[in-house]
């Protein structure tokens, strides 16, 4: 660790750093670096007796425009800290992906002391292949299962259940989804749809599994259940959480959802139940949304189950 003009740490703290296989950074509150441990240096290129001192800015890739850095330092200001992807620069001119983690220490009147930062280099082959993977099976915007990684879940779970066993598939569609985007913006809509996956995702079971299927449509596993009630009641949960006011940077919204579902009977394709779920959700909305129904065979009206009451 390079001799400076520190923040007041113990020596056990700097011997924790020290050993980090992370890059730590500590900089003043303009940007010059006062410490840094072995892995930076190591990663940047930048030995210590050249790198402190210096201002950050050496390693700016020139990837990034002046909005990347105002977003950053605004959730820096208002929440203390800011993580994400960056592209920067080693001092022989390479360019490299980090994950990185900003901190602002601030003293007991709240001024800023110092900035800590925490990053890891993700451009290696190894990691870069993890990385690749989850992009292709994971949602990046909810972190939620992709249509693709919620098809292959639900045709594992047809091909392990038992002869008496029973699931069910329940397709979601946002009401007036588009009112939200046209008003505020398609920040605060991808705000509200994170809001929307992560209540989705306290409404199920660690069996259970929940998708973003595409733009405002969700598609939920419920594996097991014992009948349509079990599944009925699920969904008017999904329904009772979903009328809860959002708030979205300071703007107060309601929505509500229209509710598909599809149970489990005989030999089915993952591909018919979402067919048969997706067409009871369309059959919802046509009759005035907010509600959920049961797909049903054509000619037959699509059976809305009432499931027991609902606490809360």
């Amino acid at each position: 660790m390079a001799k400076a003009s520190s923040p007041a740490l113990s020596i056990t703290a700097w011997q924790v750093i020290h050993s980090m296989r992370d890059g730590v950074v500590i900089t003043d509150p303009q940007g010059a670096v006062m410490a840094a441990n072995d892995a930076f240096c190591a990663v940047t290129g930048w030995p210590h007796d050249e790198l402190i001192g210096r201002n950050l800015r050496i390693l700016r890739s020139g990837k990034h425009d002046r909005a990347f850095f105002t977003r950053m330092w605004a959730d820096i200001t208002s929440k203390g800290s800011w993580q994400g992807e960056i592209w920067n620069r080693r001092k022989s001119g390479e360019l490299y992906l980090e994950w990185l983690t900003i901190s602002a220490i601030t003293d007991n009147w709240g001024h800023t002391r110092c900035y800590i930062g925490i990053s890891r280099d993700i451009t290696s082959p190894k990691l870069n292949e993890e990385r690749l993977r989850h992009l292709a099976q994971y949602d990046p915007l909810t972190g939620l299962p992709n249509r693709r990684l919620f098809i292959d879940l639900l045709r594992r779970a047809l091909a392990l259940r038992p002869p008496d066993g029973r699931l069910a598939v329940l397709f979601l569609d946002l009401d007036h989804f588009k009112d939200i985007n046209d008003r505020w913006g398609h920040a605060a809509g991808d705000a509200f749809l994170r809001a929307v996956g992560s209540r989705l995702r306290g409404c199920v079971r660690r069996s259970d599994a929940v998708s973003r299927w595409a733009g405002d449509e969700f598609a939920v596993l419920l594996n097991p259940v014992f009948g349509r009630k079990d599944a009925a009641r699920v969904a008017a949960n999904i329904l009772r959480v979903m009328r809860r006011p959002f708030n979205l940077r300071g703007r107060r919204t309601t929505t509500s959802v229209s509710i598909g579902g599809c149970m489990l009977e005989g030999k089915a394709s993952p591909q018919k139940l979402l067919a048969k779920a997706d067409r009871a959700m369309y059959a919802v909305k046509r009759l005035g949304r907010d509600d959920f129904r049961f797909w049903a065979k054509p000619g037959r009206a699509g059976r809305r189950v009432a499931p027991p009451a609902v606490k809360g």
